[in-house]
């Protein structure tokens, strides 16, 4: 960081060009190489002389046009040293400037220098880093200059060397040809060339080479690794590979090298050189500026001097710039050119960089004769040339253009301009030529941009390309680019609005405004979508604010300060521009932000930018570099941030003077919330200092002082300070690590629960008795925290001894601070010393907890108090000290001795203190090394302790053991209390333990003493035979025995069959189910038991163990229920299970699921149909979930069923299965065959051999292939093969069929029958099956012979034309047919009109069905007239007919007026106008009879109109009525006055059964009247009235009438708001309605249904069930999974569109294991994850997590 009084002019590069050296190819061969020879001092001497001669002339040159004269000892650089890793050591991509710069910050020291010191001493290399601009190249010559006057005399030769000439090299060079042909050639001729060299390369030391620029080379810089051969300065080697070599010291070692580049190189040069020096050179300071400003303006008048620097120190953003030499020239010549120019308003100057080169650009143009406002467009054509090759330029990477690529008008104009200057070139053919340059880099990038927003050959796809944000700073992995510093900062600032002016001058043609405001906009939405990038790293986050600065765009900026929560700026050199563009930003957006410094270097004068920064929030400084002198500083600005609310000076080189100063200048922030000033070189001192600030700053929350010199005296005076300040709420310490002290916000008024933690503080006794003296004073005590304070027994003595005088509410932490039993019983004695301790928890094993707890606001009363010493290495001996230190504590109920060293012995001393223990609850021994002699002795302890509850233990005694007492206390509160003549239950669990024979004989000799109530727990225990046969041995002795827990215990099988025995040898044995994982048990009554279930799944059972099994289920009396599921039985097995089931007495099931069974197997289930009496029911699949039920009656039923699925029997099953049905068929009442893949032989067959019982018999076939032709033919077959069927209906691809009883004179063969006579067939239906009409042609004998039908349905086909007329064909034959169902799914309005001529002549037809059909306005005529004509007809059914205008409407609702006799009409969705609704209101008036009216969703509104008179009409017409049973009114929006009207009819219909009133509009007020008249409908048994408006009030009716409606079996409450009270009322209601078996609540507003899942427990034939959409939680999926096994009938249960997460499907997939009934629970759209609810479902198959 430097400050320099020099002169940076415009013309500067241009004038190192024209005096640089000559670069000439040698065309002659190179002289063979030899040894160096003896150097000769003259031609040294002669060469340095010249050398001297050539840089004072370069420099005379250059000086010409200086302002003022340079001083090296006034620019002063920021130098580093650094010993850095060698190359070789890194990874390919070189390390980060981020880590580059972290070593920095920690291990490098840092000097301020001059830049005349960087030559005083040999043999180093040094890198200067500078911005464009800065002076590098100055500086450089001005080094040489001064080497030529013998300032550096260690030196004796020095070269100069510029990389802008050595990019005109192409050809490999020697070391001595880049000497003395880039440089100056030797006057000597080849002799003293050779003594020169060698002199060179003998004496490095003495040699001193600058190459400048390296930013402008074009090659990059690579590490070369170790040489193979030896150096040759006479060998031709690439030009980047010999300066590698002289920087990675390949090459003359030991010489002196600097080099100058801008930061962004940094990276390139730094993994060349093992150890290096960086200096970073420093621009100008505020006194600077005005300096040279003042120098610059000297010769044009005081009056322009005054008025121009004036204006450069009173303009933020221009002084801001002017910090950077070459700006700072800029600036001097853009105000010359404006003052000049009669510009006196402040407001004009330019504010941002580009406006700035603007008015540099027309300040050059003005130069030229004739120039006359406006400057660009009166010289577009050389203003656009000269823009078109800076792009050029740019493009190819070229500083330097050759004069014939440059027009020689444009040549001459430019020059005169002077914004190119010539130069004189030498090619590598030796022959001379001129070029020339922009004046300054910055300029041809300044036109460049200019070229891009105003040249239409540029398109956006090629913006968008060169458009980016450059960082400064490049890794080794990035590519080498040159010119591109400043080229997206004009773009920016090219798009602002005070630019489009200008480049409006320079586009022309029709829409040239249009083009540059797209071209604009298209800059400000390349630079948008970086805004809102959240991965920018911090130098390009500054590039970012310095792009949106120069756009003036306040909204960009909100959106850049929007995207991210503070600027993160880390290592990075940052200058005013830089704070500048970040103050703009962060003011522009308005909202309050943070800045956070992290090791950014930056001069003292920055600082001075941050009170510009306004809505500051917080800022943060971290870093050694931030030390007294940098908080002096920042002291003066800190008053001047209003809106900063946190501060933090952290990790940094602060001191108690620092601190003073800060802590002063922080008065003046009220505002202030959080200050940090961590990890700093704070005394205590200095602490105090910060402490008395507490009081001054009212909105204080926190203050960090960790990570300094401080002792514990610091802590004493913080503690003094907490008891004076009553906005202190907390004190937080670990050891110097962490100090924090919390405080109440502002808004609080009375401080409550001080905390104060003090870890690891090793405190004397005395410091201890201090610490508990300041402490006591604080009368608001909460927390007190010592963890890791080594105390002495004394000083925990002194701590114990204070506790009554500390007021603590919460607790004392002592982790880390108790090692010997000594100290651990002086804590144990403040349970009885002081009274308002509850707890103390002492566990010295991880997780390491000390701790005291207090009783705070608890009534002395309530207290219960605890002890824990847990791993604290007791032993029996200590047990008597502890029981003394707890004899006086009255109120001990838990005590945790685990995990110590008691063993046998102390456990019975500890049983023996026991009645010093009064009050005791629960004692943990867990881990103490007891075995199992202590295990046998808690036995018999349980038994002769009437205290004591529970003893619970595992593995054998070695983990847990717990003891469980029930106190006087406990057995008197509320919740305990138990009724004076029930003894209190106790258990004894040994669970995870391997029991041996006689350990299982002591255990069960000992628990016989047990008088109560006895659980015996031996879960996830190992139990071999013996050790179970002794316990079948002592079973029917332990009378007492409640319930034996063997779930997960590892046994044999033959140990499971010995456990199943007990059926038999304990007569009071209610249940048995055992399985190798899972839950197991043996439940025992009170006495000897009627009924006995047993359940043995999961085993392995071979035909032997079957054998042992039955023979003992052969010996029980009184079993109900028998599960063998799941034991892997197969054929065999079951074989031999079925030939025994006659001798087993059970009166209930026998369960036999997923026994890897075949179609034999299936037979031998079958077959118990004829060989066991009481079997009732067979149902058998071998389907994915294999499942197998015998269901029985205790007494014989000749009635059975047989259901059978997918079981795919062969030939010879077939044949066994027939033989068994026909043995069965006198008794067989249902016969469910499902996808056995059946053929229609086999069917017919089999109905052949079921030709007629003595009962009726249901039989339902489903195969695939039933359906069209084939299932017409199926239908023709059965009823040709067996006259008796009754009923034969095929539905989808399902056949169900209906057989007649047989009267004994009847004959049951075949052969007998004479297939010619009349059927007695009575019902034919074929729905939705694929039929068409010519699939019945065939049928017409079949049909003429079913001359009894009484019910034909033929709906949801396509029947046609033809189907049509064969109806028409075979209905006169048809004389008994009273029902006719046509649902259709046709298209043609033809079918209608055959069918109306064909009904005709049925006039026997009761009930009519024609939905779906499609009636055009004629077929309305012919269908009412043949209506009209049919005098039995009673039920019509029209529903989603459509076709018809409003006329054919009005002849439908016409004609059906004139059906007097109609008992019911259903007209549900088809298109009614208001008109033909007032019409049917009419006719109804005339049906007396009507009993069933469907009107859901009819009416048709006009546009406009809301139909309400229509439907008043309606419900008007009902009075007549009385004889009404359903009526259907959905979406009919009568809304409440409609809803008045109905409610005057229901006390007539007494009748009434279904009632459906959804979307009706109808609120709440109206729906409480409504359920109130339903009281006097009795009958009722659907109610729907769901999207309606119901709320609270209908909600609370129903909880009243609801229970009154008996028969109510449908419920639909849905989509209405009854919020959760309404539910609670609703739920109430559920509880008194038993026989319901649907109920829809899906969306009632609330998702507190808890209460209604609890009431579904008293819904016992509930069905369908439906929770969804209603944001339900865990809590309501637990309390249904509770309910859910005593609603026996639920079938499906609807949960979807909840809140359930994993816990509470959990718990629904557990309960299904006891839910048969159910097929589906939904829960779609829930809070579970696709990988959960994939693990469940393939768990539990029935749970859906799907849409469908």
């Amino acid at each position: 960081m430097v400050c320099m009084n020099y002169d940076m002019p415009m013309r500067l590069e241009s004038r190192l060009m024209s005096v640089a050296g000559h670069v000439i190819s040698d065309p002659r061969p190179r002289p063979e190489s030899k040894p160096p020879s003896h150097c000769d001092p003259d031609h040294v001497e002669n060469y340095k002389a010249s050398l001297s001669q050539f840089l004072r002339q370069r420099w005379e040159r250059m000086r010409q046009v200086l302002v003022k004269e340079v001083c090296l000892e006034e620019a002063w650089v920021s130098l580093r040293h650094r010993n850095l890793v060698r190359p070789r050591d890194m990874a390919d991509g070189g390390p980060s400037l981020s880590e580059l710069q972290e070593r920095t910050e920690y291990g490098a020291v840092e000097d301020k220098v001059t830049v005349a010191s960087l030559l005083h001493s040999a043999t180093q290399i040094t890198l200067l880093l500078g911005q464009a601009g800065s002076g590098k190249t100055l500086l450089m010559y001005c080094l040489g200059q001064r080497w030529a006057q013998d300032a550096f005399p260690s030196y004796q030769l020095l070269f100069l060397l510029e990389f802008r000439q050595l990019n005109l090299v192409v050809q490999p060079l020697s070391l001595k040809e880049l000497l003395f042909r880039c440089f100056l050639p030797p006057e000597g001729g080849e002799e003293a060339g050779v003594a020169i060299l060698d002199f060179i390369l003998l004496n490095p030391e003495k040699i001193c080479i600058i190459f400048d620029g390296y930013d402008e080379f074009h090659t990059k810089l690579s590490h070369l690794g170790r040489p193979s051969s030896s150096f040759d300065p006479l060998c031709p080697v690439p030009m980047a590979e010999l300066i590698s070599g002289l920087l990675g010291g390949k090459i003359l070692l030991g010489c002196t090298l600097l080099i100058t580049c801008r930061p962004r190189d940094l990276t390139d040069l730094e993994t060349l050189v093992d150890s290096t020096r960086i200096g970073w050179l420093l621009g100008f300071n505020q006194s600077s500026v005005k300096e040279y400003a003042e120098q610059y303006f000297q010769d044009k008048g005081e009056d322009l001097k005054e008025k121009a620097v004036g204006h450069l120190l009173s303009s933020h953003q221009l002084l801001t710039m002017s910090y950077l030499p070459a700006l700072c020239h800029i600036c001097c010549v853009c105000l010359d050119h404006m003052f000049s120019g009669g510009v006196s308003q402040t407001h004009v100057l330019p504010t941002t960089l580009t406006q700035v080169y603007l008015q540099i650009l027309c300040a050059f143009l003005s130069q030229c004769p004739g120039s006359v406002p406006p400057l660009l467009e009166k010289q577009w054509t050389e203003v656009t040339q000269l823009s078109q090759l800076a792009m050029s330029g740019l493009e190819d990477s070229r500083i330097v253009f050759l004069s014939k690529d440059v027009p020689t008008g444009l040549l001459d104009f430019a020059t005169k301009a002077g914004l190119l200057s010539l130069v004189d070139l030498t090619h590598e053919d030796g022959s001379k030529g001129q070029g020339c340059v922009f004046i300054h880099l910055t300029i041809q990038e300044f036109l460049g941009a200019l070229h891009m927003m105003t040249s239409k050959g540029i398109t956006e796809a090629s913006l968008r390309k060169k458009f980016n944000l450059k960082t400064r700073w490049t890794t080794k992995s990035d590519p080498k680019t040159v010119f591109t510093d400043s080229l997206h900062l004009f773009l920016c600032g090219f798009s602002a609005p005070a630019c489009t002016s200008y480049l409006l001058q320079l586009v022309r043609g029709v829409g040239a405004a249009e083009w540059v405001n797209k071209r604009q906009a298209l800059v400000l939405k390349l630079l948008r979508s970086l805004a809102v990038s959240t991965t920018l790293t911090g130098p390009k986050l500054v590039e970012l604010c310095r792009c949106v600065q120069e756009t003036q765009d306040a909204q960009l900026a909100r959106e850049v300060v929007g995207s991210r929560p503070c600027f993160e700026l880390r290592n990075i050199r940052l200058n005013p521009a830089d704070l500048d563009a970040v103050a703009f930003v962060v003011s522009s957006a308005g909202v309050g932000f943070g800045l956070d410094f992290g090791a950014c270097s930056m001069e003292l004068e920055c600082l001075e930018i941050l009170p510009s920064c306004q809505h500051i929030d917080y800022l943060i400084f971290r870093g050694r570099r931030y030390d007294d002198k940098f908080a002096d500083k920042l002291s003066c600005i800190l008053s001047r941030l209003p809106t900063m609310r946190r501060f933090e000076f952290i990790c940094g080189n602060l001191t108690d003077v620092g601190a003073a100063k800060l802590a002063n200048a922080l008065k003046g922030c009220q505002q202030i919330k959080e200050l940090n000033f961590s990890d700093n070189c704070l005394t205590d001192r200095g602490v105090m200092e910060i402490t008395d600030i507490f009081s001054k700053l009212p909105c204080l929350t926190s203050i960090s002082l960790g990570r300094n010199d401080l002792a514990l005296e610091s802590i004493f005076t913080l503690l003094e300070k907490m008891t004076s300040c009553a906005s202190i709420q907390g004190l937080y310490v670990d050891g110097i690590k962490d100090i924090n002290i919390q405080f109440f916000p502002c808004s609080e008024l009375k401080r409550t629960g001080l905390v104060v933690s003090l870890l690891n503080c090793s405190f004397s006794t005395d410091q201890m008795n201090r610490l508990c003296q300041l402490l006591s004073r604080c009368s608001d005590f909460s927390e007190l925290d010592l963890s890791g304070s080594q105390m002495k027994p004394d000083t925990l003595k002194a701590l114990t001894d204070s506790l009554h005088k500390l007021n603590i509410s919460k607790h004392i932490l002592l982790n880390g601070s108790l090692k010997s039993v000594e100290e651990l019983m002086v804590l144990t004695s403040c349970l009885s010393i002081c009274p308002d301790v509850d707890e103390v928890n002492i566990r010295l094993q991880d997780p390491v907890n000390v701790s005291i707890i207090f009783t705070g606001k608890i009534e002395k009363h309530m207290i219960s108090k605890k002890l824990f010493m847990i791993g604290c290495s007791l032993r029996s001996a200590h047990l008597k000290l502890l029981c003394e230190n707890l004899n006086n504590c009255s109120s001990l109920t838990f005590l945790d001795i685990s995990k110590n060293a008691l063993g046998n012995k102390g456990l019975k001393k500890l049983l023996e203190l026991l009645p010093q223990l009064s009050t005791i609850q629960e004692i943990n021994v867990s881990e103490n090394a007891v075995n199992m002699d202590g295990v046998v002795f808690l036995a018999g302890r349980l038994c002769s302790n009437r205290n004591m509850s529970e003893v619970n233990i595992s593995h054998r005694g070695k983990k847990k053991l717990l003891l469980i007492f029930q106190t006087s206390r406990r057995l008197q509160s509320g919740s305990l209390r138990a009724a004076p003549d029930k003894e209190q239950d106790q258990k004894f669990s040994l669970t995870h333990s391997s029991i041996q024979s006689g350990d299982m004989a002591k255990l069960c000799g000992r628990l016989l003493q047990c008088l109560g109530p006895l659980v015996l727990d031996f879960s996830h225990g190992f139990l071999r035979d013996d050790a179970i046969e002794s316990l079948m041995g002592m079973l029917p002795n332990m009378t007492s025995l409640q319930l034996l827990n063997l779930s997960h215990v590892q046994m044999s099988t033959n140990g499971a069959l010995l456990l199943v025995r007990s059926l038999i040898n304990c007569h009071r044995v209610r249940a048995v189910e055992l399985r190798p994982q899972g839950e197991a048990f043996i439940k025992f009554a009170n006495i000897n038991t009627e009924q006995a279930t047993c359940r043995l799944t999961q085993y392995t059972l071979t035909v032997i163990d079957v054998e042992k099994l039955t023979w003992i289920l052969e010996q029980c009396p009184h079993l109900s229920e028998l599960d063998l599921s799941h034991n892997h039985l197969r054929d065999e097995g079951v074989k031999t299970f079925a030939d025994s089931l006659p001798r087993i007495r059970i009166s209930s099931s026998v369960k036999l699921n997923d026994n890897k069974l075949s179609q034999m197997g299936v037979l031998y289930l079958v077959n118990t149909v004829m060989t066991c009496e009481k079997v009732v029911s067979v149902e058998v699949s071998l389907g994915t979930e294999e499942r197998s039920l015998i269901c029985f009656k205790e007494q014989s039923d000749p009635r059975k069923t047989l259901s059978l699925r997918e079981c795919h029997f062969g030939t010879d099953q077939l044949q066994g299965l027939a033989d068994i049905l026909t043995r069965s068929a006198a008794y067989l009442v249902k016969l469910s065959l499902i996808n056995n893949g059946l053929s229609v032989e086999v069917i017919t067959d089999l109905f052949k051999q079921l030709r007629c019982g003595n009962i009726q018999c249901s039989i339902s076939i489903e195969e695939t292939w039933i359906k069209a032709e084939a299932a017409v033919n199926l239908v023709s077959c059965c009823l040709n093969q067996n006259p008796k069927i009754q009923t034969i209906r095929v539905n989808k691809n399902a056949l169900y069929i209906t057989l007649e009883e047989c009267t004994n004179h009847e004959a049951t063969s075949g052969d007998s029958t004479d297939m010619d006579s009349s059927l007695s067939t009575m019902t034919i239906s074929l729905v939705d099956c694929e039929v068409q009409g010519r699939h019945l042609v065939s049928q017409l004998t079949i049909i003429h012979k079913c001359v009894l039908l009484q019910e034909l349905d033929l709906s949801h086909n396509c029947l046609g034309q033809a189907g049509a007329e064969w109806l028409c064909s075979v209905l006169p034959s048809l004389t008994s047919l009273r029902t006719l169902s046509l649902e259709s799914k046709e298209m043609s309005e033809e079918v209608v009109l055959l069918l109306a001529d064909g009904l005709l002549q049925a006039e026997s037809i009761e009930s009519l069905n024609l939905s779906g059909h499609v009636i055009s306005d004629r077929g309305a005529v012919v269908l009412t007239r043949t209506l009209q004509k049919l005098p039995n007809l009673r039920l019509i059914n029209l529903s989603q007919c459509y076709g018809w205008t409003e006329v054919g409407a009005m002849d439908i609702v016409r004609g059906l007026g004139q059906c007097h006799s109609l008992e019911g009409i259903c007209l549900e969705s088809v298109q009614l106008d208001e008109v033909s609704i007032e019409c049917m209101a009419c006719g109804l008036q005339a049906m007396t009879s009507l009993k069933r009216l469907n009107l859901n969703n009819t009416v048709t509104m006009a546009t406009g109109s809301t139909g309400e008179g229509a439907t008043m009409a309606l419900l008007a017409s009902m009075d007549r009525l009385n004889r009404m049973e359903e009526i259907e009114l959905e979406g009919m929006r009568m809304a409440d006055e409609g809803v008045g009207k109905l409610i005057k009819h229901l006390p007539t219909w007494k009748g009434l059964r279904k009632i459906r009133l959804s979307k009706n509009h109808m609120s709440d007020q109206a729906g409480e009247r409504l359920v109130q008249a339903l009281a006097s409908c009795t009958a009722l048994e659907e109610l729907y009235l769901s999207r309606n408006n119901l709320g609270l009030h209908s909600a609370a009716k129903m909880e009243h009438v609801l229970p009154t409606l008996t028969h109510l079996r449908v419920l639909d409450l849905s989509e209405n708001a009854f919020g959760t009270v309404g539910s609670v009322h609703i739920s109430k209601a559920l509880s008194f309605m038993k026989y319901l078996n649907k109920i829809h609540l899906t969306s009632i507003g609330s998702s507190e249904l808890t209460g209604l899942a609890g009431s579904l427990a008293h819904c016992i034939c509930a069905e369908d069930v439906s929770f969804a959409w209603n944001g339900c939680g865990d809590d309501v999926a637990v309390k249904l999974s509770e309910v859910l096994p005593q609603c026996q009938k639920l079938r499906r249960l609807d949960l979807e569109s909840n809140s359930i997460s994993i816990i509470g499907a959990e718990a629904l997939a557990r309960s299904l294991q006891s839910c048969s009934s159910v097929e589906v629970i939904r829960l779609w759209r829930n809070c579970i994850s696709n990988c959960d609810a994939q693990r469940l479902s393939q768990r539990e198959k029935r749970l859906n997590f799907s849409s469908t």
